[in-house]
């Protein structure tokens, strides 16, 4: 049996207006809201005095809504307790956090829901694919439009350009810094026509990358995390 002791999630947080940090779960228990007796404290009029919390329950996490007055949101749904997942979405507010558990542990539900996909994709047969992956992306840090995309196209460009998905908003962007390629059920980076360095998780892409759940994406002066998306019946 694997040791669970050890084990410890992490938080990255984005705050409105500021560059993101990331927030080791030490502890059992950390509660987030506007006063100061928070282990996470959120300045804005929109957070209640004690409006969220995260419990861990031996390896497993959970995040409870504290009767807050505007409510928690976690994946753009409201909740009042749930399970946490790694890259999970926690919506305050304004402000965004990112549950991150890369761990080796894995709870037996969690097991159970890896078997269960794995068996529904099985029992597919070849070309007769039902579904569409919709990923998406969040800005960690640096200017852009907005600060979450949907991947819905075939190609997504990243860039200053009036026509790029992700448009940058910083001075001197490059027009087209990135392109996101889908190739089937995968998506692929690669650098644009700027020849601006793209990194995949701090390490430099050379030609084309597989996206994975959980990456960090880094170019011309934004950090991006890409998000794999829920799974939709065509």
């Amino acid at each position: 049996m694997q040791n669970m002791t050890s084990h410890q999630a992490t938080l990255l947080i984005k705050l409105h207006g500021r560059d993101s940090e990331e927030l080791p779960l030490a502890s059992d228990a950390l509660t987030i809201g506007r006063k100061a007796d928070n282990q996470l404290v959120i300045e804005d009029a929109a957070v209640s005095g004690h409006h969220a919390r995260i419990v861990r329950v031996q390896a497993v996490y959970f995040i409870e809504d504290l009767g807050s007055t505007n409510g928690t949101m976690v994946n753009d749904k409201p909740i009042d307790r749930r399970q946490l997942r790694d890259t999970d979405l926690i919506t305050i507010g304004r402000h965004r956090l990112i549950f991150r558990d890369t761990g080796p542990e894995m709870n037996s539900a969690s097991a159970a829901d890896e078997l269960d996909h794995t068996m529904v994709l099985s029992r597919q047969a070849p070309g007769m694919d039902q579904t569409q992956i919709t990923p998406s992306v969040c800005v960690l840090a640096g200017r852009t439009a907005r600060l979450e995309y949907a991947i819905a196209k075939h190609v997504t460009t990243i860039g200053a350009d009036a026509q790029a998905t992700i448009r940058l908003t910083s001075w001197f962007a490059p027009k087209k810094a990135a392109t996101i390629t889908r190739r089937t059920f995968h998506y692929l980076i690669s650098s644009g026509l700027s020849g601006k360095p793209v990194l995949v998780n701090g390490k430099l892409v050379s030609g084309e990358q597989q996206l994975k759940d959980g990456d960090r994406i880094e170019v011309a002066g934004i950090t991006l995390l890409w998000r794999n998306g829920a799974k939709k019946n065509l």
